[in-house]
C-alpha cells in the first residue's frame, strides 16, 4: 500500500495578511522547520515528535502564538483540516492534501476581495484600495 505523506499548509501572515503556502513532507519533519512569509515575518514552525505533528502558529487574529498537535495517522487520512484561533474562532490556517488547500485558499481570497469591494475599500474596476 502506498501512503501519500505529502501535504500542504496555508497560514495567514500575522504581519501582512497574505497566505503562505508550504509543502509538508511528513518524512522530513523530524527537525523543526521555521516557515517565513515573503514579507520576512516568521509565520509558523512545524515538526514531528513521537508520531505527532506539531505546528506553532503566530496568530493574525489575536497576536498570540498557538500550538496545534495532530496524530500523523490522522494527517495522512484527512483531506483538509481547518485551524482556528482558540481565542477568536477565526480560521487562520489550512492543512491537508494539496488540491484541497489550494481550493480553500483561493475561495477565501475571492470572498475577502468581494467583501472589501462591497464595503467600498477596494475599487473593483481599478483593483486598488480607495479608503
Amino acid at each position: 500500500m502506498i501512503v501519500n505523506t505529502l501535504n500542504k499548509i496555508a497560514v495567514k501572515c500575522s504581519e501582512c495578511g497574505k497566505y503562505t503556502v508550504a509543502d509538508l513532507n511528513l518524512f522530513k519533519l523530524k527537525v523543526p522547520t521555521n516557515v517565513m512569509c515573503e514579507c520576512g515575518n516568521s509565520i509558523f514552525k512545524v515538526y514531528i515528535k513521537d508520531n505527532k505533528l506539531i505546528i506553532n502558529i503566530s496568530c493574525i487574529a489575536c497576536d498570540d502564538n498557538h500550538s496545534y498537535i495532530f496524530n500523523v495517522k490522522d494527517i495522512i487520512k484527512k483531506q483538509l483540516l481547518i485551524l482556528s484561533c482558540p481565542v477568536t474562532g477565526m480560521e487562520i490556517a489550512f492543512l491537508g492534501k494539496g488540491d484541497y488547500v489550494d481550493k480553500v485558499v483561493d475561495r477565501y481570497m475571492v470572498d475577502m476581495y468581494e467583501l472589501l469591494n462591497y464595503l467600498g475599500i477596494i475599487d473593483k474596476k481599478e483593483n486598488r484600495i480607495v479608503k
